[in-house]
């Protein structure tokens, strides 16, 4: 109970807390310490519930639902972590957690801003929102009070939980959802900043202390979101790192809009302009979290997502709708209510400078938040219209971004290369020769390795020019300056991340079938690959059969061993196997094999055996086979040790009682355990069951046969693979990682000058 008590506890205070930040704005100072420490309070419970959480799931106490619905004996302690928040309500603790957190730390730099009071009101209200939902989805419920209408009794102990999906057993979980969450928190410090200034009728001076968090919750959440990429691309096994799945998307928006923001902050910090667009974008970015949440979490995309989480309940999906509707209404009701208020600097940009092509760029930037919200949200709007939920065509999204990517590359190119104000047209054509020379030269040699469909040879173009633009500049800026090349560092890496989109996804070759015959090498795209067996992996762990099949590659004279995995859980009372990838890394491309089935080559001897009835054996007609008995042993994981006692004769009198054995699983699958007849070199595998549930001693062993000295006779396991070769698709990762780098280095600059006025030449 002790759980329930302090969510109730955190949910009060952060309601207090804003009540009380809000009065010290109005003018009473003495509540600003009183709001502080509610907020310090709310903090503080919110990492004792995170922790307590924790603790119950390492103490496998399954009385408690959410113990039992995402954690099992058998999970490690870096996944018993991760099903900390696995969960609907674990995933709303961990977000209203960073938001605290955050909160705690931004109040350091109100203070010295004098942002404290309005920017904090607005943080508590955002918690007392979260924390009301928490109220409402709690961890701390009993199984007993989640199921009784399923009949469970007070007090009931289940004695295991139902554990993790096996899709999630992989390092990534420990460190993408909590990234992705602290940029998820990391957007309501945009919209509490505008919130803030719109309340305070400062119009300007909120741009400049706001902007370094946006930047840091822009690189954040765009860090997050590709490492779910990465996750994707090597343990899903489909190849790919983005799929335009509804859910996938949903924190793509808020990531977008946030990039659009920042770049017409800048504009605003250093022409006065785009004033309104500011408030509008800072609250879009929130409001477009909440909808990610609301399309995640309520399961209206269940049928078009595997992303997507169940129903959370009637009330909970009113929250989440309420949730969203009241900041909706608040953002933009406060940006409309001060419309009238808001002095804009009317001012004609010029088309050669910076603040104009920062303008066009953010609202490219927006045309591809409107298209990703349209292909996202269309299910919801088939149903609203009483069709059938489809998700768009992944074509949709691909089709409609051609022109918007070219077009924001050409931007990225041309913004770095112009000034503020204006540019001389004699000057920008000077500069502009260079990389534009190089550039056309490099897209012609990508035309002669095989880029040449007509938009992709745009986009490819448009991105080597403002590659070496801002390799160009950046390496001059560098030696003036190290701290202001951040925003040429993510310029290149967007510039990387789009050469490499384009190779991977338009320029893989794909063998969708392959068969690899074990020890049989076998030509794939240009690799010999050979099947060199498969062995058991986890063997501790009772609530899988899991085994990494090992692959030789081999190609000019370089060898390299993969190892996709398959494998069977309880999870899915394993009616299907999981499926993982596995990947020869080169600098090049990747070889990329993907798993899809087993099967078999050839066929050994069988012998259909009832009680006390001796048939031939099939390698030895002189000799026979007989069955006696069965056995039959439950194991504690639900399935069964079955046994065929047999005797081999032989005609000379000679007699052989063994007892083949079998694991039948709770599923139904039978694995065998081969046994060598005493004294022979015949190998015998109780294959099969045929049971005759009307007369039970008419029941039947299926026996299979082979001879050890002859291995050449015996089945050859079939790896059936679907292979694939991505090229540059590494630059696809270290286009993120400088584009995220970037950010960061622009967030010191911006840290550092956050109370002066910036005259060097800048943007993101």
């Amino acid at each position: 109970m002790f759980g329930q008590y302090i969510i109730h506890f955190l949910f009060v205070s952060s309601l207090l807390s804003t009540v009380a930040y809000f009065l010290a704005y109005r003018g009473n100072e003495n509540y600003k310490l009183s709001a502080r420490t509610l907020f310090y309070a709310t903090t503080v419970s919110l990492i004792t519930t995170f922790f307590l959480v924790f603790y119950n799931i390492l103490q496998h106490d399954f009385t408690y639902s959410y113990v039992w619905s995402y954690s099992s004996k058998e999970l490690s302690t870096p996944f018993l972590f991760a099903a900390t928040y696995s969960g609907q309500e674990g995933s709303f603790l961990l977000w209203t957690l960073w938001v605290s957190v955050i909160g705690v730390t931004l109040i350091p730099w109100l203070k010295k801003h004098n942002y404290e009071a309005p920017v904090m009101s607005f943080m508590a209200l955002i918690i007392s929102f979260l924390g009301l939902m928490l109220v409402v989805k709690n961890p701390f419920s009993f199984i007993w009070e989640t199921y009784a209408k399923d009949g469970i009794q007070l007090g009931f102990l289940p004695q295991n939980g139902r554990g993790l999906n096996p899709l999630l057993h992989n390092i990534w979980i420990t460190i993408h959802p909590p990234i992705l969450f602290i940029g998820f928190a990391s957007m309501s410090i945009p919209f509490a900043f505008a919130m803030a200034g719109l309340v305070k009728k400062e119009y300007q001076d909120w741009i400049t202390v706001a902007l370094p968090w946006t930047l840091f919750g822009t690189a954040v959440l765009g860090f997050g979101i590709m490492l779910g990429g990465f996750w994707a691309y090597e343990t899903l096994g489909w190849g790919g790192f983005w799929g335009w799945d509804p859910v996938e998307n949903s924190s793509l928006l808020p990531w977008l809009a946030s990039v659009a923001l920042v770049h017409t902050m800048l504009v605003q910090r250093k022409t006065k302009g785009l004033v309104k667009t500011n408030f509008v974008l800072s609250t879009l970015t929130f409001v477009l979290v909440l909808y990610s949440t609301f399309l995640t979490r309520s399961g209206v995309l269940g049928d078009t997502s595997v992303h997507s989480f169940v129903d959370p309940g009637f009330f909970a999906y009113v929250l989440l709708m309420v949730f969203m509707g009241a900041f909706t209404i608040l953002g933009f009701g406060l940006v409309f209510f001060r419309l009238k208020d808001i002095s804009t600097k009317q001012e004609k940009l010029a088309i050669q400078s910076k603040e104009f092509m920062l303008s066009i760029g953010s609202s490219l930037v927006v045309a591809s938040t409107i298209i990703v919200f349209i292909g996202t949200s269309w299910p919801i709007f088939m149903e609203v219209l009483g069709k059938p939920k489809v998700a768009v065509e992944i074509g949709f999204y691909n089709k409609m971004h051609i022109p918007i990517v070219i077009g924001m590359m050409f931007i990225n190119a041309i913004s770095m290369m112009v000034a503020w104000k204006s540019s001389s047209w004699n000057i920008l054509r000077k500069k502009i020769v260079l990389p534009l020379s190089i550039s056309v030269g490099l897209t012609i040699v990508s035309f002669f390795l095989g880029i040449q469909d007509i938009a992709m040879i745009l986009i490819v173009f448009a991105s080597l020019l403002s590659l070496v633009i801002n390799v160009q500049i950046g390496v001059v800026i560098a030696r003036k300056s190290i701290g202001n090349i951040g925003a040429y560092i993510s310029h290149t890496g967007i510039a990387l991340l789009m050469v490499g989109i384009v190779t991977t996804s338009s320029y893989s070759v794909i063998d969708k079938s392959v068969r690899l015959v074990q020890d049989k090498p076998t030509s794939v795209l240009g690799y010999t690959v050979t099947f060199k067996g498969k062995e058991q992996i986890e063997k501790q762990y009772k609530d899988r059969e899991k085994y990494r099949y090992i692959l030789a590659v081999e190609k000019d004279g370089k060898s390299t061993i993969i190892t996709p995995i398959l494998y069977w859980s309880d999870f899915n009372k394993r009616q299907s196997a999981f499926l993982e990838p596995g990947i020869s890394w080169s600098l090049q491309h990747d070889f990329y094999v993907a798993p899809k089935a087993l099967e078999t080559e050839g066929k050994l001897p069988e012998v259909m055996l009832g009680k006390f009835e001796p048939k031939p054996f099939p390698l030895d007609t002189t000799a026979s086979l007989t069955l006696e008995g069965f056995l039959m042993t439950p194991n504690e994981n639900g399935s069964i040790k079955m046994g065929a006692n047999l005797v081999y004769a032989t005609s000379d009198s000679t007699k052989k009682t063994f007892t083949a054995f079998a694991n039948r699983s709770g599923s139904g699958t039978i694995t065998s355990e081969p046994i060598l007849i005493p004294g022979t070199s015949y190998q015998v595998s109780f294959d099969n069951l045929l049971a005759n549930k009307e007369e039970l001693s008419k029941s039947k062993a299926k026996i299979l046969v082979a001879d050890t000295k002859k291995p050449e006779t015996f089945p050859k396991e079939v790896f059936v693979i679907e292979a694939s070769i991505k090229p540059l698709i590494n630059l696809v990762w270290l286009g993120v990682l400088a584009m995220v780098g970037g950010f960061f280095i622009s967030i010191y600059r911006y840290v550092r000058t956050s109370k002066s006025t910036i005259t060097e030449e800048v943007s993101t």
